[in-house]
């Protein structure tokens, strides 16, 4: 099936795919290499938490060494779950960037990616999909326009602990299925050098305020047990 081309408008472009997967990559040998020296312990709690820690931060730090791409990093926290935001800000974008395993298609529903992914569908609105290309003969009520610069994109980067596997993908505002997904695995590949930086759109640079959440995330271990959305 071929990709609307207004959607794809709202994908990551290469460069910021191969960015991000290069931090994924970083972050999980860092963590591989220091789990293997760990010492042993009963309960090994520490193996999940500390890939997601190290993955968090060096796709943070390559973010922050490539600072032409025009994104930012925002440290945000959903109950006692600590998560990173990235904020494509020439486009309005925000990505997040989490674990899934390969066996699953779907997170389970939670408010903050709910938070991320409520504008989905009206941003695509906006931007000329119709309805019938989302919906079909379903009728969405969406949003009062207010331009597409002021809609944020929510995309979610889903990578497996245990494998090389990462998708791109973006949630229905319901959370029941993804607009689009798919497997970007192989854009580790490319040569950066040869990407072509994203131009500027002059959009806004502020940052779009989030819905503060109460529950922790389901993917990785939790600190403290909380009641799902």
């Amino acid at each position: 099936m071929l990709m609307n081309p207004l959607i794809e408008k709202c994908m990551l472009t290469s460069e910021q795919r191969n960015l991000i997967l290069r931090g994924i990559q970083e972050g999980k040998n860092i963590s591989k290499s220091l789990i293997a020296s760990h010492p042993e312990t009963t309960t090994k709690t520490y193996i999940p938490r500390m890939q997601y820690d190290f993955v968090n931060t060096y796709v943070e730090k390559i973010i922050q060494e490539n600072p032409h791409t025009q994104m930012k990093i925002y440290k945000k926290k959903a109950g006692l779950h600590p998560y990173i935001v990235i904020n494509d800000t020439s486009r309005n974008i925000f990505i997040l960037v989490l674990k899934l395993p390969k066996n699953k298609y779907i997170f389970n529903p939670s408010r903050y990616r709910g938070d991320f992914a409520s504008s989905n569908f009206d941003r695509l609105l906006a931007m000329g999909v119709t309805q019938e290309d989302l919906f079909g003969d379903i009728y969405y009520q969406y949003s009062l326009p207010v331009g597409v610069e002021n809609q944020p994109f929510g995309i979610i980067v889903c990578y497996d602990g245990h494998s090389d596997i990462v998708f791109e993908g973006a949630l229905r505002p319901e959370q029941d299925d993804w607009i689009y997904k798919e497997d970007i695995t192989d854009f580790i590949n490319l040569d950066s050098h040869n990407l072509v930086p994203i131009n500027s759109y002059n959009l806004s640079d502020i940052e779009i305020p989030f819905k503060t959440s109460q529950e922790d995330d389901d993917i990785v271990i939790k600190l403290k047990n909380a009641t799902s959305s």
